[in-house]
């Protein structure tokens, strides 16, 4: 059994998490500052529409055989009595 009380040491993942968003601002900085980025960003907003495109044709497929959550009292009224 583990006990509660020792403190767990989480530097590792602070140091790494500050690196990621180092990396990651610096890609975003790069992409607004310099003329490939963009054509980049343009590209990339073209995959994003197309893939937002892609989703809601997928979910407007599959919405009809998803289970209703039950949320209304008129429902679990219906479920209850059957």
């Amino acid at each position: 059994m583990k006990n509660p009380f020792v403190k767990e040491d989480h530097s590792g993942v602070t140091i790494a998490a500050v690196a990621v968003g180092a990396i990651t601002a610096g890609a975003i900085a790069y992409l607004y500052a310099t003329k490939k980025g963009f054509a980049f960003r343009k590209k990339l907003s073209g995959k994003s529409k197309e893939v937002k495109e892609h989703a809601t044709d997928y979910l407007q497929h599959k919405a009809p055989k998803l289970k209703k959550k039950v949320t209304d009292l008129h429902d679990i009224e219906v479920i209850v009595k059957s």
